[in-house]
């Protein structure tokens, strides 16, 4: 009897178990599942949101690489037609000068009526003239080095003209053209003789920058 009782009791236990266990293992697979969905459900929002945010970060920097582009584009191209303006302003000007030049070569060297009359000072103050009105009027487009050489002409002759103005300024009380008039042509001969190295080193400098200049013009034409 007793042995029957205990054997119904392990019995029932035993059953118990096996459904107490199964239940359990039932039970966590809902909860894993559950828990599976969740995180997954999580990690997939994570990620949409930080797809989001990558797509709004690559397309801001598209955006300003391609504005970056075109400004570099627009300022190249400005660049280059600045670049050019300039460089026909410099041909320009260097054209001119060496006219100047040529000119007071051939007037000094080759004109026979300037030695018959002793006229050098003349010429000489009208090349320094001539010279100091295009360098002034354009002197973005000399060189340094021709720059500071006439600077220091023009120095140089500063005490020079204002004598000159000084002495025209009385020769117009006189009955004399003011050109014909001594006192003129002998401060212009002083100038001449005070600053002729000066002025070669000036002309010289001319020579060497068109020189500079040629052989720009002939790189980009190649």
């Amino acid at each position: 009897m007793n042995i029957e009782v205990v054997s119904t009791v392990l019995t029932s236990l035993g059953g118990a178990t096996v459904i107490v266990t199964a239940f359990a293992h039932f039970l966590g697979k809902v909860w894993l599942d559950r828990i599976t969905k969740q995180n997954s459900a999580k990690f997939n929002a994570e990620l949409e949101l930080l797809k989001t945010n990558n797509t709004i970060v690559v397309e801001d920097f598209k955006s300003k690489s391609n504005l970056v582009l075109t400004n570099n584009e627009q300022f190249a191209l400005i660049s280059q037609n600045t670049y050019q303006s300039f460089f026909e302003k410099r041909i320009t000007t260097y054209q001119n000068l060496l006219n100047i030049k040529n000119n007071h070569i051939k007037e000094m060297e080759e004109n026979f009526l300037i030695e018959e009359f002793e006229a050098w000072g003349e010429v000489y103050h009208s090349t320094y003239q001539k010279l100091r009105n295009l360098v002034i009027k354009n002197q973005l487009y000399v060189s340094n080095d021709l720059d500071n050489l006439f600077s220091d002409f023009r120095s140089k002759a500063s005490e020079f003209m204002k004598e000159a103005d000084m002495v025209e300024a009385y020769a117009y009380n006189s009955e004399a053209p003011v050109y014909d008039n001594e006192q003129i042509k002998a401060v212009y001969l002083k100038f001449a003789n005070a600053t002729h190295e000066t002025m070669k080193s000036v002309l010289d400098q001319i020579g060497i920058d068109v020189s500079k200049v040629r052989s720009r013009v002939e790189i980009d034409k190649a």
